[in-house]
């Protein structure tokens, strides 16, 4: 994961992303499977040799349980239908952000990122060609100029580096993130001319509209960082009273803020790993058994022996009384890890609604929501804040097209919470209950019982 070089940013970050940013990297790090950060998740030992312990952090294996779980729930909320789309959008709808990307799939994009960071800003951005009037701009929609019309943005919590608000309840008048920097990947290519990897900006409201700015850090070797901050570009947008963006939280909160839903997964998967770690460093010192020498001593009537290399036509020469045997470690405490480990396998899967094999798949909703009842109330309020942000996205994108806002019966767009469970079992018929009961498969109690839930009563004694 790239670090945030704080000394380089050309805007200070804001309070609560810089309380924010280590739960955020530790996400993060989750996320990319430890990649280049095991060695701070397992320390090395006090005495350790260098050569055991990296060969303990090449052994260690990170699963992808904790990405696989988000993707899970972000699938749940994969089914979705929007109802009617502005013309100008439906036109581009495999293409949204002007990088080939289809509706369906920015969506979930920005799920994902939002069920991991807690919060994602969607940014409608206006379109880059401007003409000086209307009937030029739809000649370049007809001949497929796709910079003609608005794209969609997609930011990371952490790229958003500051803003600013009006008011306690108030939209933020001024914005300040970063961007990936595209020329930054053919760096190998002119490694004479190097290329900071972000590219940083802010957009801002003034007295006509909206300024958006673009700064790139070059190069510099006279300056004590190395780089100095270069604006590549600004423009100016009339008719904004607002900024076309949307800050898209978990748990509908205001700009900038919104708890992370699944730190504590987070945590158990690090815990997870650290206990695999131990229980395969365990395994790997237990595997073979151990060769002791009884009754030899050293040169000069040292305590101290000379090591034996053993090999296939190795003979050891013993003194009278000396003793050499293979011996089993017993390590009774293998059971009592393997033990722990299945413990937060259950746990970890009980808390991101992914059934156990052991325990079976759960069979309706209710069940899930018994077992997990909190992150399942997470999704069903995250449907809630996707069908809101979809609204406000279609407002956005028609306040700068110009186009009316559609205005369907009902929500614009529709999330189905998908279980992912079996359909539930169906149920026995009153003369199918009957049968059995003659035959004497049921007992007469376990009829009354039947029967009583099926009518909504208690059943009478017998």
């Amino acid at each position: 994961m790239s670090q945030f070089a704080l000394d380089l940013i050309p805007w200070p970050l804001h309070p609560t992303l810089a309380a924010l940013l280590p739960r955020l990297e530790l996400i993060q790090d989750c996320w990319d499977l430890l990649a280049g950060r095991k060695e701070h998740y397992l320390p090395r030992g006090e005495r350790e040799p260098e050569t055991a312990y990296r060969r303990r952090l090449e052994a260690a294996l990170p699963s992808g349980f904790f990405r696989d779980a988000l993707r899970t729930f972000a699938g749940m909320l994969a089914s979705s239908h929007w109802r009617e789309l502005p013309a100008s959008l439906q036109a581009v709808i495999s293409d949204v952000d002007g990088r080939g990307t289809d509706l369906g799939v920015f969506l979930e994009r920005a799920d994902v990122l939002v069920l991991r960071d807690g919060a994602a800003l969607i940014g409608v951005l206006p379109p880059q060609h401007l003409w000086p009037s209307e009937g030029d701009r739809q000649q370049a929609l007809r001949r497929g100029d796709r910079l003609s019309l608005p794209r969609l943005a997609l930011l990371e919590r952490r790229d958003v580096l500051n803003w600013h608000l009006p008011g306690p309840q108030s939209l933020p008048d001024a914005v300040s993130f970063r961007l990936a920097n595209p020329k930054a990947q053919g760096e190998l290519l002119e490694p004479d001319r190097p290329q900071h990897p972000w590219l940083y900006g802010s957009v801002a409201l003034d007295g006509e509209g909206m300024s958006l700015e673009t700064i790139e850090l070059v190069a510099d070797p006279q300056t004590p960082l190395g780089w100095h901050p270069q604006r590549t570009d600004l423009q100016h947008y009339r008719g904004f009273s607002q900024l076309p963006l949307i800050w898209y939280a978990s748990d509908g909160a205001a700009f900038g803020e919104g708890d992370l839903p699944h730190l504590g997964l987070a945590h158990q998967y690090l815990n997870h790993f650290r206990c695999q770690s131990d229980y395969q460093e365990l395994l790997y010192r237990t595997a073979l058994p151990v060769g002791v020498r009884t009754g030899v001593v050293g040169p000069m009537g040292s305590g101290t022996s000379e090591p034996v290399v053993l090999g296939p036509n190795s003979v050891i020469d013993l003194p009278e009384g000396a003793s050499f045997q293979f011996v089993e470690i017993q390590a009774r405490s293998l059971a009592e890890h393997r033990a722990w480990l299945e413990s937060l396998d259950q746990g970890m899967r009980r808390d991101a609604l992914i059934p156990s094999g052991a325990q079976g798949e759960p069979r309706t909703a209710t069940e899930i929501s018994l077992a997990a009842s909190q992150a399942y109330a997470l999704l069903q309020s995250q449907a809630i804040q996707k069908a809101s942000m979809f609204s406000s996205l279609l407002q956005h994108w028609c306040a700068i097209t110009g186009e009316p806002v559609p205005l369907p019966q009902g929500p614009a767009l529709l999330v189905e919470i998908s279980p992912l469970a079996a359909a539930p079992k169906p149920q026995p018929t009153v003369d199918e209950m009957l049968q059995l009961h003659e035959r004497g498969i049921v007992s007469e109690q376990a009829l009354r019982q039947w029967l009583g839930d099926l009518a909504g009563v208690a059943p009478a004694s017998a």
